[in-house]
């Protein structure tokens, strides 16, 4: 397993994740943008930050493959669909725990070093990187259910369902 220097920003992350979590669901539950995150739904959006964050080691590692993130994220745009919570909303959720995340490492961290700056560049990219893939699986789960859905309820002849969702980029036919 490849090393990160970073890993020790990482370990604070895993060792505060409840922490970072609970800033972050407060935010997302009085942030306007974000109305579709109520009482009622938002136990599995923490729950699932929570897990992404006391893993964070493994999920920003170079030896994770991008098919493990898919399929995690892919289900969680479709559980995240199936509660009613608009797409947008659900990408303005990942931004805002990015941001949330970044900040606390931020106001946790000491910079005395080049090193200690090389550090908190490294995670960043490492941390960018893997929302950036876990935010476009999470989009394909949601569109897929979404197209799933559209397909079984409405009347709207498969065709026409096609020029709207472009069936040939989903993996859940």
């Amino acid at each position: 397993m490849f090393q990160l220097i970073s890993d020790k920003l990482v370990e604070l992350v895993q060792k505060h994740s409840k922490t970072i979590v609970k800033r972050w669901s407060a935010r997302l539950l009085s942030d306007p943008t974000t109305s579709g995150y109520s009482q009622k739904n938002i136990k599995f959006a923490e729950s699932e930050a929570v897990d992404l964050l006391e893993n964070m080691g493994r999920w920003i590692s170079y030896d994770t493959a991008k098919e493990e993130i898919g399929r995690r994220y892919a289900n969680e745009g479709i559980e995240l669909f199936k509660m009613g919570i608009p797409l947008c909303e659900v990408i303005r959720a990942m931004y805002v725990l990015r941001r949330t995340l970044w900040l606390f490492v931020e106001n946790e961290s000491a910079f005395d070093s080049a090193f200690q700056l090389h550090q908190m560049r490294e995670l960043n990219d490492r941390v960018i990187l893997f929302f950036d893939r876990a935010e476009y699986y999470v989009i394909r789960g949601y569109m897929e259910e979404m197209h799933r859905k559209l397909k079984d309820l409405s009347s709207i002849n498969k065709e026409d369902v096609e020029k709207i969702f472009f069936e040939r980029s989903f993996y859940n036919k």
